[in-house]
């Protein structure tokens, strides 16, 4: 079978789904395109940025108690039934005196203005402002962090698109060469070269792969499944991956060592950011100890209208006073005490958790570094052995013409080919991964170098020669 044959039946699987919906309905995505589109739509990073613009209100909400506080109201009060209508209804110069009181008048309206300003509490407000910055800061760094996960996701489902994609290719490729040679052991039967036994097992083998090509197919439906999963598209919107694993130039991206420095994971950031924020909140709570002081004014008119509402001839007398208010805890059943208590355990368990994701990112970039590796020198072995089944695949067939091989052997070579193909993607795949976890680990994109697969097989092989 030809390259170009194998290129068009993979086409062929990749656009199976579409066949009942239009053209234009037809969303082909390359890799980048997917991961602009799960940063943007994804449900992840849309719970992401909702956390940020919650810590953004938090920070308003601290600033808000060193700034002056100022409310206004108006206020309308009936009385109905009172001790002073009797004298309101006199006409003596001392019932008078109840008209214009809150006393004696049947409706009083009250327009007030206050204004209040915390003069000193002890740090508070400036711990608990500090906090809430802290606070904003760890999801901004949060919102960093999940991208990242969200991008190694994307790229885990796509390369697993791709690889049930090349799968479907791979069956659909071996269900034809198998009725191919049926044909041929078919016409050989004719011309009585070959036992009926050679055209039975051919037979057996073309319809033993049906179920293969049935079951590549379910595979790259679930795989489309779970990336427009991420991707947040409809399960019916037809989908197809316009990136493949395949190098047509027969190169591999290699990792730049000199790029393999330390970690630079949002999340560690994230994690010192919350033991500065456990601190600040430290802060706060110790300063439950000390005496705040603020200052308060209030300005206020009323007036006291014989019907419902104020008419012109109705004055409105002016109020204003101040106040400082000077007020200190002498006892409140050690309740500061167990929430400094409180406040120092989530201190300690902060810098335990900050040390503890220390460690963990340390092991996940050791076993990323690892992993490339191993999947590397797996992809190059399984690049030679691709080849060399390929060549078995054809002597076997050329051997079967000539009368020097079995229809056994022919079967045999056939399925090893093909699990060779299917060992070679799935090593494309899991290399690709590996790269995606790697960045993962570093939190940071690694550079890479497209080398031929052949020098870095050579470079392997003098790296295993050394003692």
């Amino acid at each position: 079978m030809t390259r170009a044959i194998v290129t068009i039946l993979f086409a062929l699987a990749a656009l199976r789904p579409a066949a009942a919906q239009a053209p234009g309905d037809t969303l082909r995505l390359t890799l980048d395109e997917a991961i602009h589109r799960a940063l943007d739509q994804g449900f992840a990073m849309r719970v992401a940025r909702a956390g940020v613009l919650e810590a953004n209100g938090q920070v308003r909400e601290a600033l808000s108690s060193a700034l002056p506080q100022i409310t206004g109201s108006l206020i309308y009060t009936r009385q109905f039934a009172s001790i002073y209508q009797g004298a309101v209804a006199d006409t003596s110069s001392i019932a008078k005196l109840f008209q214009n009181t809150p006393f004696g008048a049947p409706n009083v309206w009250n327009v007030q203005l206050q204004a209040t300003q915390l003069l000193w509490s002890g740090g508070k407000v400036g711990a608990g402002l500090a906090a809430a910055k802290a606070a904003r800061h760890i999801a901004a760094l949060q919102q960093s962090e999940t991208a990242a996960e969200v991008t190694y996701q994307v790229k885990q489902a796509y390369w697993n698109a791709a690889l049930q994609a090349r799968l479907v290719a791979i069956a659909v490729e071996n269900l034809e060469q198998a009725r191919q040679h049926q044909r041929a052991v078919q016409l050989y039967r004719q011309a009585g070269t070959r036992a009926e036994y050679d055209l039975l097992r051919a037979q057996v083998d073309a319809a033993n792969q049906e179920p293969a090509v049935v079951a590549a197919h379910n595979g790259y439906d679930l795989a489309l499944l779970d990336l427009k999963r991420l991707l947040n598209l409809p399960a019916e919107q037809v989908l197809v991956v316009a990136t493949t694993l395949d190098s047509p130039d027969a190169t591999i991206p290699v990792v730049a060592t000199d790029s393999l420095t330390g970690p630079d994971r949002p999340g560690l950031a994230a994690a010192d950011a919350t033991v500065q924020e456990q601190e600040q909140l430290l802060k706060v709570t110790r300063a439950d100890r000390w005496p705040t002081l603020q200052a308060t004014t209030t300005y206020n008119e009323q007036a006291f209208p014989q019907s419902v509402f104020p008419g012109s001839g109705d004055q409105f007398r002016r109020g204003w006073n101040g106040e400082l208010k000077l007020s200190f805890p002498i006892f409140l059943g050690f309740r500061t005490a167990g929430k400094l208590e409180q406040a120092r355990a989530a201190v300690l368990r902060a810098q335990a958790q900050r040390d503890q994701m220390r460690r963990q990112v340390e092991l996940e970039v050791g076993q990323a570094k690892a992993e490339v590796a191993r999947a590397r020198a797996l992809l190059v072995a399984r690049r030679a052995t691709v080849g060399q089944a390929t060549r078995a695949q054809y002597l076997a067939g050329v051997r079967y013409t000539n009368g020097l091989a079995t229809q056994l052997e022919v079967s045999d070579a056939r399925v090893a080919q093909q699990q060779a193909e299917v060992n070679q993607v799935q090593a494309t795949r899991d290399y690709f991964v590996a790269l995606a976890q790697l960045e993962r680990a570093l939190g940071r994109p690694v550079p890479v170098i497209q080398r031929p697969i052949e020098q870095v097989a050579g470079a392997l092989n003098v790296k295993e020669a050394q003692p």
